[in-house]
């Protein structure tokens, strides 16, 4: 095992085609399960392949009812590279158990954004572990700093069982304990509620006495080994794997990874005969979630990559995974976070699409994202799409049943609208929300965004499902095993 990469080290970063050079063009392709179109065949064509590590932990963790944090490889990891989506061939990777051959315990991890990473470079392997595992935490003291009724505010001080903490980071993850952040007067709403600057110094919670009658029952809990924290270390560790190089198929190459339940995101880039891209002629905005970070110097910015100049400003977003960018899209919390320019533009056709899962709807009228003008809508309301000429894209197919994405769960979907035929005054534009403000507010994760100030052709609209696929993935299901089954 080798230590290195600084504090935090590389965390990912995704671009988009490579124009350099006609002769050996490349792309990034990135997904739960993704093509790569127009691949040539070889073991020297994949430039660069990452598999990142994502935790998810379902419910209101507390000592008296843990939820589990379920993360990349819990029950196995496997890659399969393929020709085509249905399998026909394939190579096979265990992941996980070349992880844990190498000394790991062959899960990948995220905490707050961050996350452990395997690393392909098209020769060779490695682990970059950035998360931390303590099982318990010894505590040195406790201090009480407030009391309200049974509750009492503490402060907890001492060291994970394991490797370092980092000091900049403040949030960690617990099987019973929630991160809340949150030290003022709201506090006492939230037992067993946890903040700190960082877990390497200890962490303040509020608990119930009637629980914990005595410090020292609530100290033995903290430090049982069933209490388990996951943090981001201070040094992140690397490993070499013993895996082999992959091999590219003809015109297309297809990956996925039948990790069971929570799958990782994946980002390739690799050299192809020609390289797919969204449709350019008529295109005015085009968004995306892909290659950015919470950390990013312009993250309030999101730029219009269409070449039009039609940025949007991002408002009240607290740049965390609940409000702000996530491993490829931009996280909409449903409740103030939107994304706005006010643009005044004349049209007579406008085509939208929305690369788009997750959308929620906590209010009863949310909107995902539209062009609006005084008396002019097209967008997606309440998960349906809102036009006047009943012509609506789901998944590269045209047709005039309308289509209801809310409340799907983690389903990706490619959807859109048309709306032509009459001049149309458009005045702004807006993702998350509507009319340059938060009041419609909609919980969402979104992609891509495309608007085109022209209807695009059935073929196109095909096309851009295709290069959709490729940038941002689609669902594929699975199970771990060492059976190729999806």
């Amino acid at each position: 095992m080798m230590n290195g990469l600084g504090n935090l080290g590389h965390l990912g970063r995704l671009g988009h085609v490579s124009t350099s050079g006609t002769n050996h063009p490349e792309v990034e392709a990135s997904g739960r399960a993704f093509p790569i179109w127009n691949t040539k065949s070889g073991d020297n064509k994949l430039m660069s392949l990452s598999i990142h590590g994502r935790t998810e932990q379902i419910g209101t963790p507390t000592p008296a009812n843990p939820v589990p944090m379920r993360s990349v490889g819990d029950t196995g990891l496997f890659l399969s590279v393929m020709p085509d989506k249905a399998g026909s061939d394939y190579q096979l990777l265990n992941i996980k158990e070349a992880m844990k051959k190498a000394g790991h315990d062959g899960i990948l991890r995220s905490v707050n954004g961050i996350y452990d990473e395997v690393v392909y470079n098209g020769k060779e392997w490695k682990l970059i572990q950035r998360i931390g595992v303590s099982t318990g935490f010894t505590v040195t003291s406790i201090s009480t700093l407030n009391s309200n009724g049974d509750l009492r505010e503490v402060l907890i001080r001492g060291s994970v069982k394991g490797t370092q903490v980092t000091p900049d980071i403040s949030v960690f993850y617990s099987n019973k304990f929630y991160y809340t952040g949150d030290s003022t007067s709201n506090k006492w709403n939230k037992v067993y509620g946890v903040w700190t600057n960082s877990l390497r110094y200890g962490f303040t919670v509020v608990y119930d006495i009637t629980d914990y009658p005595t410090e020292e029952a609530l100290k033995a809990m903290i430090e049982d080994e069933s209490t388990i924290y996951y943090y981001v270390l201070f040094t992140p560790a690397e490993y070499s794997l013993d895996l082999p190089a992959i091999t590219t198929y003809d015109e297309q190459t297809y990956f996925a990874s039948n990790a069971a339940e929570v799958k990782p995101r994946m980002i390739a880039r690799c050299k192809v005969s020609k390289a797919l891209d969204y449709i350019r002629e008529g295109l005015i905005g085009y968004y995306t979630g892909r290659g950015r970070s919470n950390t990013d110097e312009n993250k309030n910015i999101l730029p219009d990559l269409s070449g039009n100049g039609n940025d949007l400003e991002n408002k009240n977003f607290t740049y965390t995974p609940e409000s702000g960018y996530g491993d490829g899209y931009i996280q909409y919390d449903g409740v103030d976070d939107f994304s706005s320019v006010v643009k005044a533009m004349t049209n007579i056709d406008f085509t939208i699409l929305f690369t788009i899962s997750d959308v929620e709807l906590l209010t009863g009228n949310s909107w995902s994202g539209l062009i609006y003008g005084s008396s002019y809508y097209l967008g997606i309301n309440k998960g349906i799409c809102f036009s006047s000429e009943n012509r609506y894209i789901m998944n590269g197919n045209v047709s005039n049943t309308n289509f209801n994405i809310s409340n799907k769960g983690k389903e990706i979907f490619v959807v859109g609208c048309f709306n032509g035929g009459k001049e149309n005054k458009v005045i702004g534009i807006t993702l998350g929300s509507i009319n340059n403000s938060p009041i419609y507010a909609c919980k969402q994760k979104i992609y891509d965004a495309l608007i085109y100030n022209r209807e695009l052709t059935e073929e196109e609209i095909k096309h851009n499902y295709k290069a959709s696929c490729q940038y941002n993935g689609e669902d594929i299901d699975g199970k771990a095993g060492e059976n190729n089954e999806f």
